[in-house]
């Protein structure tokens, strides 16, 4: 019983070790451009267990939308990882939307497969939330700063209740 659970333990690190997380990237991007968003890094480097990226501009219909100055996806298939940092509006929706993330954080856990979890921090305050994968529905609870509290673009969004602020919706 030991040596097959070493044996399989061994087997599932030269997996996750071995994956072509690149390829996935890619394959990922493929998906993405269906739906008119297109993703551009500077770099992209695969370190046998996390994939990293730096520099990355995140475009919908072709306008750049979003930009981040590092990601990394943490795919261990049990338990699977996204974390960006330095998240923010491009510079054309810089003067509507000018908040940032300084962290930016998805989880996923088979043991929770359901949902997967968000975290994301910066000058807007704090977001935690949940995705309902299988009704694909996003719920966010933000703890606003004081910066939030004096921006009604983005607050617009957002509905104030008992718990604080809260954005949910229904993803297509």
């Amino acid at each position: 019983m030991k040596k097959s659970l070493i044996i399989l333990t061994v087997f599932y690190l030269a997996f996750i070790a071995l994956m072509p997380k690149e390829n996935l990237y890619y394959t990922l991007l493929n998906q993405l451009k269906k739906e008119r968003v297109t993703i551009t890094q500077e770099s992209l480097s695969d370190n046998l267990i996390s994939l990293k990226g730096e520099n990355i501009s995140i475009f919908y219909d072709g306008i750049e939308s979003v930009k981040a100055d590092s990601f990394s996806v943490l795919p261990l298939g049990i338990y699977n990882k996204f974390e960006a940092s330095g998240v923010g509006a491009a510079k054309e929706l810089k003067k509507m939307f000018k908040f940032s993330a300084d962290t930016v954080n998805i989880t996923y856990a088979v043991w929770d497969y359901k949902n997967a979890h968000i975290y994301a921090e910066g000058d807007f305050g704090t977001v935690e939330g949940t995705l309902d994968i299988l009704e694909q529905k996003i719920r966010l609870l933000l703890d606003p700063s004081p910066m939030f509290e004096k921006s009604p673009m983005i607050r617009q969004y957002f509905k104030k209740s008992e718990e604080g602020y809260i954005y949910e919706s229904k993803i297509n």
